[in-house]
């Protein structure tokens, strides 16, 4: 019996794990790197502590710049409680860079909603409708203003 024992002790019965350390720390560093780009993500991105400032090459792009942001901001349905006529209550600032200069610059954008926009055929009778026509019909206005009382406008409408 004592025989049997020697032949079977747990030394022998032991599976050899010399790669199994390695393979559980590459994966445990793989987890830490995970968790803290998710932690950088959320204070970045959700929280907005990171916006970054745009360059431009000149105060005209950076017009057409705030244009192309109010109409993401539209597409992603920012105005869709307003009514025809209402414009944001104070213009959306958004801070900008231009090359060669140094400081921050601020362009100023407003977005109205003009109209609702009628697809051809489609009639609308009577005072009270019960159905909104499909569409609507904005007024973007961006003003940037650069370095030496530089100015650009730009009007522009985005139907949706």
């Amino acid at each position: 019996m004592e025989s049997y024992r020697a032949g079977c002790s747990i030394k022998k019965l032991s599976i050899d794990n010399k790669g199994v350390s390695l393979f559980s720390a590459i994966l445990i560093a793989l987890f830490a790197l995970l968790a803290l780009a998710g932690l950088y993500f959320a204070l970045t991105k959700l929280l907005g502590s990171s916006q970054t400032i745009k360059t431009y090459a000149s105060v005209r792009d950076a017009a057409a710049g705030g244009v192309h942001q109010a109409v993401i901001m539209i597409q992603s349905g920012s105005f869709n409680e307003y009514s025809v006529g209402d414009c944001t209550s104070s213009p959306i600032e958004v801070k900008f860079k231009l090359y060669g200069e140094t400081g921050e610059f601020t362009n100023k954008i407003t977005v109205c909603l003009s109209a609702f926009k009628t697809p051809p055929g489609y009639e609308i009778a009577g005072v009270a409708y019960s159905k909104l026509p499909e569409g609507f019909i904005y007024t973007i206005i961006s003003e940037a203003e650069g370095p030496q009382e530089t100015r650009s406008r730009i009007e522009a409408v985005y139907t949706r």
